[in-house]
Formats: structure tokens, C-alpha cells, sequence
């Protein structure tokens, strides 16, 4: 049932048998449509009492919006005797950000941004197209934002991922850092499954630390993006060993991880001095993927360095 909505976000509520009210929030990619909230699925068939917080657009649910739909739920959330937050990506922030708002007893949050503000945050570019001054005023996850305990899973291996987490971590009473290595940004598809996010919260709601790392070293051995995560990792200082990865799983890699691993490939050749194959992989990238303007002008900047190398050639 649709409880509130405005221009930035909408509210959704879905009643359940669970002792706890789970409060999600979507991450970029979806958006509000009057009907559906992140999880949603996972709630239907686990039938879990839930709140879903989904976002208009990529907007890291704007606080001014947020506190009008919290005020709007109050009743939902005052009869629920536990308030678990979930959420990934900006739906990961919006877990931490919000935790005292909505007087959080647990928040899970999966590869949360600390703030999209380039200038909160200059080693992370790729959010900072969705910041609004207006709406983003004093965004930044901080201190006073706690409340309960707060369970922030990331790759270590991701180096942005990881700043936003121990940042986020050294701020934030009662928030503990959970590894889940060489998932990259989507650490939360290694926890798929009806099973595994059932066992995922009650872990959580038990603070039990010792199993939430045993699920995590479970789930990242089979998770679906953990050869694409191995093969581009192992670019920047064993360029071989990725091309051996790539060749033997490279079949299985998403279209995304596909044209990804050539993009960051070719720029390793580059800095090796191998125009020649850097071009050809830059040309398949941007086959792959003709709407990237960055994947376009690197090719451009390619082109351009090449044809400067054979000027200089002919002149000598």
C-alpha cells in the first residue's frame, strides 16, 4: 500500500508475520513506479512486514523528503517492536544516514557512499552528476546519524568502496565493518536467494559477528561477479594472470564486466606502451557499449597519441 509520495520518493508499506519491520531502500537503477519497493520479492516470499523507501531518480533520498515520509509512516513504525534499515549503494547510505530518523535497532547497509559532495568526498567521481546543492545540503553520514547497530558490508578490494566504509565506520558508533572479498561493488548479489538474506538479518539481529564473516567467506566463493572481480584486480600487477582469467571465464562476465575488463585492460596496455592492442580492445568497448562518452574520448585521446607517434616517426 502506497503511504506516501512527493517528487523526490515514494513510501510503500506491506504488512508480515515477522517480529521485525524491515525498512529497504533502492538502490540507483530502480525507481519509483506507485507499486513496488526494493526487496520486495524477497519480502513476499520470506512474507516480511516491510517499509519501502524507493527513490524518483538517482537522488539519495533527499532528507527534506524523507522527514515528511517518515512523519507520514510514524504509525507503521511506532507498532513495529524492531526496525531493521537494508539498503545498497544509495540505498546503503540512506540506511546510515537515517538510522536515528527512524530509530533503527539494526541497519544493514551493502557499498554505501558516506556523501555523492565532490567536495566531501574528491576521490569518488561516480556519483557526483546526481548532486543537487539544493537538495543535498549537509548530506554527509555523520556522528549524531547513529543508532543501534550498523553492519556495512564492501570489497576491500575496491579501493573507492573502501574509503567511503572505514570513513563511514570511524564516525558512526556501533557499525561494524563486514569484508566480503572480490565482489566489487555488488557485494550485495553475493547474498541472493531467499535463504541467505534470512540468514543475513537474523546474523545481524543476533550480533553475531563470528557468523556474519562465515556467511560472507560462504557467499563470495560462489558469488556470480567473483572471476570478473579476480581477473580486473589482478590488471594493475599481473597483467597475465588477467588475461589467462579473462580467457577462461571471461564467457560468463556480464555484458557490464565485459566491456569493463577491456576498458581497464586497454588502459594498462597504454601505460605498457601497447597502442597498437590497446586500441583494438578501446574499439570493442566502445562497440559494446556506443552510448559511453568516456569509453569514446579515451579512444579519441588514443587515436590523437598515435597519430602523433607516426608524425614523429616520419619526420626522423
Amino acid at each position: 500500500m502506497l503511504i506516501y509520495s512527493d517528487e523526490n520518493l515514494e513510501v510503500i508499506h506491506r504488512p508480515g508475520s515477522t517480529p521485525y519491520l524491515l525498512v529497504t531502500f533502492n538502490e540507483m537503477e530502480m525507481q519509483a513506479n506507485g507499486s513496488r519497493f526494493w526487496g520486495q520479492r524477497f519480502c513476499e516470499k520470506a512474507n516480511i512486514a516491510a517499509l519501502g523507501f524507493i527513490s524518483r531518480r538517482p537522488n539519495w533520498f533527499p532528507a527534506a523528503s524523507v522527514v515528511k515520509a517518515v512523519a507520514a509512516a510514524a504509525p507503521i513504525l511506532r507498532a513495529a517492536p524492531e526496525r531493521i534499515l537494508y539498503g545498497y549503494s544509495q540505498g546503503g547510505y540512506a540506511a546510515l544516514r537515517y538510522r536515528r530518523r527512524l530509530d533503527a535497532n539494526v541497519s544493514i547497509a551493502f557499498c554505501p557512499q558516506i556523501s555523492i559532495d565532490a567536495k566531501a568526498v574528491p576521490f569518488d567521481g561516480r556519483f557526483r552528476r546526481h548532486f543537487s546543492p539544493t537538495l543535498h545540503a549537509n548530506m554527509g553520514i555523520a556522528p549524531d546519524h547513529a543508532a543501534g547497530r550498523a553492519y556495512l558490508f564492501y570489497d576491500p578490494f575496491h579501493a573507492v568502496d573502501r574509503r567511503h566504509a572505514e570513513r563511514i565506520a570511524a564516525l558512526q558508533v556501533e557499525t561494524r565493518l563486514v569484508p566480503v572479498h572480490m565482489t566489487g561493488h555488488g557485494t550485495v548479489r553475493a547474498f541472493a536467494g531467499t535463504a541467505r538474506g534470512l540468514s543475513l538479518i537474523e546474523a545481524c539481529r543476533a550480533d553475531d559477528l563470528a557468523g556474519l564473516r562465515a556467511l560472507a567467506r560462504a557467499v563470495r566463493v560462489g558469488a556470480p561477479m567473483r572471476s570478473y572481480q579476480i581477473a580486473v584486480t589482478a590488471i594493475a600487477r599481473h597483467p597475465v594472470w588477467a588475461d589467462r582469467l579473462h580467457a577462461r571465464f571471461g564467457d560468463g562476465f556480464s555484458p557490464v564486466e565485459r566491456v569493463n575488463f577491456l576498458y581497464h585492460r586497454a588502459n594498462r596496455h597504454i601505460g605498457d606502451g601497447e597502442l597498437a592492442t590497446a586500441r583494438d580492445m578501446l574499439t570493442d568497448a566502445v562497440a559494446l557499449q556506443p552510448g559511453n562518452l568516456g569509453f569514446a574520448r579515451r579512444l579519441e585521446e588514443l587515436d590523437a597519441r598515435i597519430a602523433r607517434l607516426c608524425e614523429v616517426a616520419v619526420i626522423s
